[in-house]
């Protein structure tokens, strides 16, 4: 009898499959590892909570990276470091309203794609909140 694997190398060998290739179903994933239908089940559960792949009806996938309106803010950001490092208030000035509506951008999409409205906007000083 063969002995199990641990649950850390089984789930190395699921991110290793995944490095090979984009898409794995749940029948590649337990022949690979060995394990049962329940564990792979496991497995999978606990590498997409970490974020280290993207469950799939039937498999599993590599994760989603960052969305392109993300990747652009974080260029913004790193913009607006340099041009403090240069003391150009000009640039910083410009860079940070770049990064603002691409917050502002990042929040619309969070709003339409999350239930029930996602974020709401920071209440201003001296007023109540809505219930």
């Amino acid at each position: 009898m063969e002995t199990p694997m641990l649950p850390a190398v089984r789930q190395q060998r699921i991110i290793e499959l995944l490095a090979r290739r984009e898409f794995v179903t749940l029948t590649e994933v337990q022949a690979e590892t060995g394990a049962s239908m329940a564990t792979t089940h496991r497995d999978l559960a606990r590498l997409a909570t970490k974020g280290a792949l993207a469950r799939v009806r039937g498999g599993a996938t590599r994760p989603a990276g960052p969305p392109a309106e993300a990747r652009l803010l974080a260029a913004y950001l790193v913009r607006v470091r340099n041009a403090l490092e240069r003391h150009d208030l000009g640039a910083v000035e410009n860079g940070l309203h770049q990064a603002l509506s691409a917050c502002e951008r990042l929040r619309s999409a969070s709003r339409r794609s999350a239930p029930g409205g996602g974020l709401r906007p920071p209440t201003p000083p001296g007023t109540r909140a809505r219930p």
